[in-house]
């Protein structure tokens, strides 16, 4: 698993591995049969959910769910708006709909618009993550590799391209693996995902996934408000006045509709 720190001894000028130690700051999602947990990434500091505006278009579905799943873990998690280049003036209106959905005013995530092909935010972004160890996570095409790449040139690695007929991104990366930056910095890059399955988060924890309803929790007149019918909800409230994003509670209410009662 990317990110594991192992035992390992050499036998005929061969490391083999002995044992896998204790796992820390893990970073999983449901399995494609929702069966079991995938193990995205192991003893990460931070997760990185790149996305992009276009080309592939802009998913609120799939980031809600990304940081759920970190926040989930109690990992840090910061947004990638990769390939800024290819926007232009009709798209500054989404632009600033992310921005104040998703950063400081809104669930107070950082968020990093930066372009691989001028470098604009590039060095920001490798700033902010500088000693650390980060996975990438995100939709296939929104530029995960190609962000990789801006900071390792000398990588061998393919990039790909968008699939005309569909607008998806082709996959490319088809195993996580951890590349090494400068200043002790290390990127977990991993496959471009479909789907960002949540099924493993109990559906009573899922309010403890949305930081930006934290500071409401304790307000509710029921403790075991779970902020969708109850009256008296301090949620629901602020979302009501605008502290809390529309789009933010209606995701977790899609999540919590999602799970079994």
């Amino acid at each position: 698993m990317a990110g594991d720190y192992a035992v390992a001894v050499t036998t005929g000028g061969i490391p083999l591995v002995e044992k896998i130690l204790p796992r820390s700051g893990v970073l999983q999602r449901t399995a494609a049969s929702g069966a079991s947990m995938q193990i995205i990434a192991a003893n990460v500091d931070m997760v990185l959910v790149v996305t992009s505006i276009k080309h592939p278009d802009f998913s609120n579905g799939f980031l809600c769910r990304a940081l759920a799943a970190a926040s989930w873990k109690e990992l840090k998690a910061a947004i990638v708006l990769n390939k800024m280049d290819l926007c232009c003036s009709q798209d500054k209106e989404l632009q600033d709909s992310i921005l104040a959905t998703y950063g400081p005013g809104g669930a107070g995530y950082p968020l990093f618009p930066i372009s691989c092909t001028t470098g604009h935010g590039a060095d920001a972004l490798l700033e902010y993550i500088r000693g650390m160890t980060v996975v990438m996570t995100g939709s296939s095409g929104t530029g995960k590799t190609s962000l990789v790449k801006y900071y390792n040139p000398s990588l061998d690695v393919r990039i790909g391209t968008l699939n005309p007929k569909t607008s998806k991104g082709r996959h490319t990366t088809v195993a996580a693996r951890l590349i090494p930056l400068k200043s002790n910095t290390s990127v977990i890059d991993t496959p471009g995902l479909r789907m960002f399955s949540i099924d493993h988060i109990p559906r009573n924890d899922m309010q403890f996934c949305f930081p930006e309803f934290r500071v409401y929790l304790d307000e509710c007149k029921f403790r075991d408000c779970l902020h969708l019918s109850e009256p008296e909800c301090a949620v629901k409230s602020a979302v009501d006045e605008g502290s809390i994003p529309e789009i933010r509670y209606g995701k977790y209410v899609d999540f919590m509709n999602e799970k079994n009662p």
